[in-house]
């Protein structure tokens, strides 16, 4: 059998795509596994993982994307609402700055993320976290909010609002704003600052 133009072609492919797999494998080889997407050091033990997830709706329980605090360590006691139990859903916020008599912010995903119009202030609380000098975090509703608001007063409602109290919160202290839908069952992402009365 002669060996024609044709075959030397297959060969030649061949021969080619096995030396670019082995090429493709060798700069996989370098991967850092002890490192996770966000570039978080772990230990590389399997044992180690956090687990902690909503066995409802899979996502993790304390934590979501862009969080500057863990969302489990609020205690929701005033306001009249107990939004705790929130999972992180669509809505981004960020760019947090707190003045002395209230807080302004942007949207990176507004509240049309939960179905809500870009005025609808019926279905979304703007919630505040303050933390106390025992380093608890208290606080809750103190008003409520649209996509067309990205900035929100005190005044009238932090303190006095609802239960609404600073006792034993240190000024300056740390702060947290985060938005939760009405019934109570979607979160933004928490976002942190430093806010001096």
């Amino acid at each position: 059998m002669s060996i024609t133009k044709s075959h030397c072609l297959f060969f030649s492919s061949i021969l080619s795509l096995v030396v670019f797999g082995t090429l493709v494998g060798c700069e996989n080889s370098d991967l850092d596994v002890s490192s996770t997407w966000n570039d978080s050091s772990s230990s590389g033990n399997v044992g180690d993982a956090d687990n902690s997830q909503d066995p409802a709706t899979g996502n993790d329980a304390t934590a979501g994307v862009g969080d500057q605090e863990s969302f489990s360590s609020f205690n929701f006691c005033y306001g009249g609402f107990n939004g705790s139990s929130a999972v992180q859903s669509g809505v981004q916020i960020s760019s947090l700055s707190f003045s002395r008599d209230g807080l302004s912010f942007s949207y990176t995903t507004d509240l049309s993320a939960w179905g809500l119009s870009y005025t609808d202030a019926s279905g979304a609380l703007a919630c505040l976290f303050v933390q106390k000098s025992d380093g608890s975090w208290v606080g809750g509703k103190f008003d409520w909010i649209s996509s067309s608001r990205t900035s929100r007063s005190f005044s009238g409602h932090v303190p006095g609002y609802n239960g609404w109290s600073l006792a034993g919160v240190p000024n300056p202290c740390n702060a947290c704003f985060v938005i939760v839908s009405s019934d109570g069952r979607k979160r933004s992402n928490v976002l942190k600052g430093v806010w001096t009365r």
